[in-house]
């Protein structure tokens, strides 16, 4: 290699052998290479870099949006045993206003035990838990069947107190004032002392006269001293009678409902004018109607 400068100073000689030529040669192909393979090495690792950050910004959304749906439904848990404590306290309060009544109160008795046991696990209150909230929504769907039954027999209670007080009696069979009590009194007719097994209602001749609670009517009728007589069965061992009418508007067999006409006011039969005489049974005994009136 010859070095000529232009300025006329002399000649530069450099001799290089081949040997050095060819191991400079392949130095410098080695640096090429590596030069290339670290390029190569650099762009796909950064390509994977930039994937698994694509990867990792959709799974970051995706957990967003899992914890946001998990959220969901821990509220929509909460908002269910929330629902449940609120039916399973209007069930208690159901049947505590209905253990009142003496005929249903064995009926509608619960067992305390299932009821607190629920509570106990429904009323922990946490932040968000997948597992705890699963676990609260199975014992949800195990107590729903539960609470579905008790209200349905808290139902059929209502149901059958509505029916026996429809059929219970319990208003004046006709308008008017008491003139004789039920029990012992003096007889109009002999001024001795008598049992008189109903009570009298003095009303003007051909007021209505209704039925004090629903049944079937039994006898219609003229009997002695008694005069035209309606005699309705009302079921649960009630049984009335209205006595002493002008005349009847219903027949044996006939529905009535309470509140029906069934008779007119008259002074039938053994009377001193014109009244009704009620009377009222109960499995067969004779009963006040005074007991039965508002």
């Amino acid at each position: 290699m010859m070095i000529v400068p232009h300025s006329g100073k002399s000649t530069l000689s450099v001799s290089i052998s081949i040997v050095a030529l060819k191991i400079m040669g392949g130095l410098l192909a080695v640096v090429v290479a590596g030069a290339a393979i670290f390029a190569s090495h650099f762009y796909f690792s950064y390509n994977k870099l930039k994937t698994d950050a694509e990867e990792l910004s959709i799974v970051a959304k995706d957990y967003d949006v899992l914890q946001k749906q998990l959220q969901l439904f821990v509220e929509k848990t909460r908002n269910l045993e929330e629902k449940m404590q609120d039916l399973e306290q209007l069930d208690t309060d159901l049947r505590g206003l209905l253990e009142k009544d003496p005929a249903l109160k064995q009926s509608i008795k619960k067992d305390n035990n299932q009821s607190d046991a629920g509570r106990s696990i429904l009323s922990s209150r946490r932040g968000l838990d997948r597992e705890r909230a699963i676990k609260q929504l199975q014992m949800l769907e195990q107590k729903l069947p539960e609470q579905e039954q008790s209200l349905e027999e808290l139902k059929d209670a209502v149901i059958q107190r509505t029916d026996r007080l429809s059929h219970t009696p319990s208003i004046y069979p006709v308008s008017g004032k008491i003139t004789s009590k039920f029990g012992y009194r003096k007889s109009p007719f002999s001024r001795r002392q008598e049992f008189h097994d109903g009570l009298d209602i003095g009303a003007p001749y051909g007021t209505t006269v209704v039925a004090t609670a629903d049944g079937m009517v039994t006898f219609v009728g003229y009997r002695s001293g008694y005069g035209r007589t309606v005699t309705i069965s009302h079921g649960y061992g009630f049984e009335t009678s209205y006595c002493h009418n002008s005349s009847t508007l219903v027949k044996v067999g006939q529905q009535v409902k309470k509140g029906q006409a069934i008779a007119k006011v008259g002074s039938s039969g053994r009377s001193t004018g014109p009244h009704l005489h009620y009377m009222v049974k109960h499995n067969g005994e004779l009963k006040n109607p005074a007991d039965f009136l508002k």
